[in-house]
């Protein structure tokens, strides 16, 4: 794809720590450090890693994260349970480049304003994340004040 096209148009996305569909590595800092060695190498522009997100998932390994950041040196954007001040932190400690906020999107369409006004976020409604229709998706509100 990087010769295809460029390697500043390619992005990968990985999620070394799921367990969806019985997708489980046995050795995933291992893995995953391979991989974003390889992804380094091949002068791709970004790297996504999607962390795990439901309510009781483990946080990702602070080694996992040190020794992606040191295999890989393009942008590394992580995402999955980010709230604004992990997401700082994120940044701060320069394992991360950039911090994607799913779900909070969706209950947030503000959510740029109420993270730099340090407004509170609304939760998203999981019934309706996946299908179905405008309902989750169109009808939360922007942030109205106390």
């Amino acid at each position: 794809m990087t010769q295809a096209i460029g390697a500043d148009r390619v992005g990968v996305r990985l999620a070394p720590f799921t367990s969806l569909n019985g997708t489980v590595d046995k050795t995933p800092v291992e893995t995953y450090t391979a991989a974003a060695a390889l992804l380094d190498k091949l002068n791709v522009v970004y790297m996504h890693i999607a962390e795990v997100d439901w309510d009781d998932a483990p946080d990702t390994p602070a080694e996992f994260k040190t020794a992606v950041r040191e295999a890989y040196k393009g942008t590394i954007i992580y995402a999955g349970r980010y709230n604004t001040e992990k997401a700082a932190q994120a940044l701060e400690s320069g394992l991360a480049d950039m911090v994607g906020f799913g779900r909070p999107f969706i209950a947030n369409p503000d959510l740029p304003s109420r993270i730099q006004n340090d407004y509170p976020l609304a939760a998203h409604d999981p019934a309706t994340l996946f299908g179905g229709n405008e309902k989750g998706l169109l009808d939360y509100p922007a942030y109205q004040g106390d």
